[in-house]
């Protein structure tokens, strides 16, 4: 209980430095977009809605990306209490194709004024006061890039970036809870190199220093290399303060176990394309043997040694990302 109260004590704390630290002038305000790429999960960015309309930190607008032109979740934006900018592509663009869109409506729309993009997954939920803690430490910390703690629907923490503090980053892997781990690590910032994309503040700066996602990872592994890009030449911190809930569809729903599979079969292609093909992210080479075990333990091995050794082959031999077509 002690522990869980000086937690929440220490991250109020930096919340007041954010509150107390904005200028005063509104046009120097941060102009912070939003950005999400969707695919028939309009329970999940409805939700998604309902928490950043809630944010102590208002944020300027969100782009929704709708990759399935689904009518349900274009019915939110009249509905929804800020603002919003819809686009349909009228294909499904994927992961990283769709962020890049959104991105690049987000840098046309708001021009010089917007000073950072904050990629958003669709089935994520903010706490109100995450924005502003990730953009104060980020100020204070000289930081470009900003990754929030991630709790999972029980209350645990369940993703978490590559943070080049070894103690820090053996600590961060074991099942906890958010309050055991600061008790643990503490709530200082921690610079990655890594990083998932449920909730990552990007300045604009490193945007147009290295540009958006890629378009050629369809799907798993685009938050890994742009990422990885964005601290190749910045620096990136993970916030523990700063909470965020990832909460993902339940496995019974319409995500099949063959669509699983070939996720995370794209997910190998996908790191030894990144890993071994690519300057920025030859830091992950040494991954590589850990996801290729953790492929095979979690597949029926007769099919998956097989694939798996196709998606080296395609990823590192053939330098094509999973998302790569002959027609790029």
């Amino acid at each position: 209980m002690r522990d869980a109260l000086l937690s929440r004590s220490l991250a109020a704390g930096v919340f007041q430095i954010a509150m107390s630290s904005a200028p005063a002038s509104s046009s120097d305000l941060p102009v912070v977009v939003g950005v999400t790429a969707t695919y028939r999960r309009p329970a999940e960015v409805e939700r998604l809605l309902r928490s950043l309309e809630a944010s102590k930190c208002p944020l300027h607008a969100l782009v929704i990306v709708d990759n399935a032109d689904d009518p349900a979740t274009k019915a939110l934006v009249s509905s929804a209490g800020l603002r919003i900018e819809y686009l349909s592509p009228g294909t499904n663009l994927g992961c990283g194709g769709g962020l890049h869109a959104g991105e690049r409506l987000a840098m046309e729309k708001f021009g010089r004024e917007l000073t950072h993009l904050w990629i958003l997954d669709d089935d994520a939920v903010v706490e109100p006061r995450t924005l502003g803690v990730l953009l104060t430490a980020m100020d204070h910390e000289a930081a470009d890039t900003a990754h929030p703690l991630v709790i999972d629907s029980e209350g645990m923490l369940g993703w978490f970036p590559g943070l080049l503090d070894p103690v820090k980053f053996q600590r961060v892997k074991v099942r906890q809870t958010p309050d055991e781990f600061v008790a643990r690590a503490g709530l200082d910032p921690v610079p990655f190199s890594w990083a998932q994309g449920i909730a990552l503040l990007v300045t604009r700066r490193a945007i147009d220093s290295l540009g958006l996602h890629r378009t050629d990872y369809w799907v798993r592994g685009e938050d890994l290399e742009f990422s990885l890009r964005i601290t190749k030449d910045f620096r990136g911190l993970y916030i523990p303060a700063a909470h965020v809930q990832h909460l993902p569809p339940d496995s019974t729903g319409p995500v099949t176990p063959e669509v699983e599979y070939r996720k995370h079969l794209a997910m190998l292609q996908n790191i030894a394309y990144t890993a071994l093909r690519l300057p920025h992210g030859r830091r992950i080479a040494r991954t590589i043997p850990g996801n290729w075990l953790r492929f095979l333990r979690s597949w029926p091995l007769s099919r998956a040694f097989i694939d798996s050794i196709g998606a080296f082959w395609k990823g590192a031999i053939l330098a094509r990302p999973a998302g790569w077509t002959a027609k790029r």
